[in-house]
């Protein structure tokens, strides 16, 4: 049989996702030993049930007059694969508990989304239920302008949100948003094509380089990046910067002032990751990828390594790729420095949702919102099928049949020491984001010198404190 501890035990002597991925990988290990006990019904299979809602409609049938229409804005642009389809299911499961109630399902990938959630907030036309994600630079701006309908704690208490979780969409002790993801970002890696060529897995920098050489001389691309969105990169830094400095800590003083990004951790920070672009180690085109180019050209087992979240644990079960890469994808944690450990993960809490403040139907949007985190709905559906890491607890969903990409990937959350928290370039201004974005861009295009980008990055921190 498979033996449980309950989680909520364990996480409260520690908050943050640190202490609760530990406690997921003990669990893991506990539901294998017992898994070929266990019957069909506790496997994937239980992926397609869905809880009662809070608030069951009549039997009946809505007439057009009695329908009430919700906009949901998504970035989860997938609807047939991974976390979206999960949405897109959890969706048609509640209109069909409630046929009173319609919900129009805008997807956007994410860039594209949040420039148009500006678009929106100008226009005085906000969506009525809207992907939001738990970071300053996102939340602020919103609750600001008065845009967000305030949510009541009490409505979501029985949830299991992680705790911490609520932290990042909360603001002056009033909640605003909920969060759906527990976010770190690791290097994916393809098996087979690692062995076919015979080149081993990198655990330091160093080997990083070394591996990417040797795919690139065979003619295969090392690692594929979204270079065009901007974002990844910063996160990318963040580690780069660790392994430099051996803590976290770093950029946060740099930003508060306390430290200068004008420092020599950042110049050889940047200067590796120059190196790595320099020396062919990110595919071709990295600079023109997008979101779904870097995906596929990973996917159709074109790049050996993707560096990407452990939102893209659906990579495992996504039926556009082969079975062969399916079976291969892996994951591991970014490289080791002398300073910088394996189990130093950039991690945090990601996407989430909130209500707007002008929806003609709170009422509803809330009770929607209830529905979709009931843990039998989000948190188990999400990781019975594979897509990624709910934040709220899922302890008792794992069925001892997660795939192998799962394991690795609850195998590098679960020894994590440190994280770095919300990425450096969500925590203040729109104008910085964009800033360090097209900094990290021009250093990676060889445009600017990492002497120069430590300089320029100083002054866009010192920039976003006035």
């Amino acid at each position: 049989m498979q033996h449980f501890i309950p989680i909520a035990e364990v996480i409260n002597m520690k908050k943050g996702p640190v202490a609760f991925m530990a406690c997921i990988c003990l669990l893991l290990v506990l539901a294998g030993c017992g898994s070929n006990s266990q019957s069909a019904d506790n496997g994937n299979t239980g992926a397609t049930e869905t809880a009662q809602p809070d608030n069951s409609a009549a039997n009946g049938g809505a007439t057009e007059a009695d329908t009430i229409t919700l906009k949901l804005f998504t970035a989860l642009a997938d609807r047939s694969n991974g976390a979206g389809k999960v949405e897109q299911q959890i969706i048609d499961n509640f209109m069909k508990e409630h046929p009173n109630v319609k919900i129009e399902v805008e997807a956007l990938q994410d860039e594209p989304y949040k420039n148009k959630i500006k678009v929106y907030a100008a226009s005085d036309s906000m969506p009525d239920i809207m992907q939001v994600w738990g970071q300053p630079v996102f939340m602020n701006p919103l609750i600001d302008a008065d845009l967000l309908l305030e949510l009541d704690p009490n409505d979501f208490g029985d949830k299991k949100f992680v705790p911490g979780a609520m932290d990042g969409f909360s603001k002056n002790g009033k909640l605003y948003g909920l969060p759906r993801n527990t976010d770190f970002f690791v290097l994916f890696y393809n098996k087979k094509i690692f062995a076919d060529n015979g080149v081993k897995t990198p655990a330091t920098l160093e080997e990083l380089k070394e591996v990417s050489q040797q795919l690139r001389a065979k003619g295969i691309n090392p690692i594929a990046v979204n270079g065009m969105d901007g974002w990844p990169l910063p996160i990318w830094f963040e580690y780069a910067l660790q392994r430099e400095t051996g803590d976290f800590d770093f950029m946060d003083r740099a930003m508060s002032g306390e430290a200068s990004f004008n420092d020599p951790a950042v110049v050889n920070a940047a200067k590796y990751m120059q190196e790595l672009a320099q020396e062919k180690a990110l595919a071709d085109g990295f600079l023109t990828a997008d979101y779904g180019a870097a995906r596929n050209l990973f996917g159709q087992e074109k790049a050996a390594m993707y560096l990407m979240g452990a939102w893209e644990a659906g990579l495992a079960t996504d039926e556009n790729f082969s079975e062969s890469f399916r079976q291969n994808v892996g994951a591991l944690p970014y490289p080791a420095s002398d300073k910088g450990k394996l189990t130093d993960v950039a991690a945090w809490f990601g996407g989430g949702y909130a209500v707007s403040k002008t929806t003609k139907h709170p009422e509803e949007a809330v009770a929607f919102l209830k529905y979709f985190f009931d843990p039998q709905n989000w948190a188990k559906l999400m990781w019975q099928s594979g897509a990624g890491f709910p934040a709220q607890q899922f302890d008792e969903f794992l069925t001892g049949e997660e795939t192998n990409l799962q394991k690795d990937l609850i195998g590098i959350f679960g020894s994590m020491t440190s994280s770095s928290n919300t990425p450096v370039l969500d925590t203040s201004t729109d104008k910085f984001k964009q800033d360090i974005m097209s900094l990290h861009q021009k250093l990676l295009s060889g445009n600017i010198s990492p002497e120069e980008f430590a300089k320029q990055l100083d002054h866009a921190a010192a920039e976003a404190r006035k």
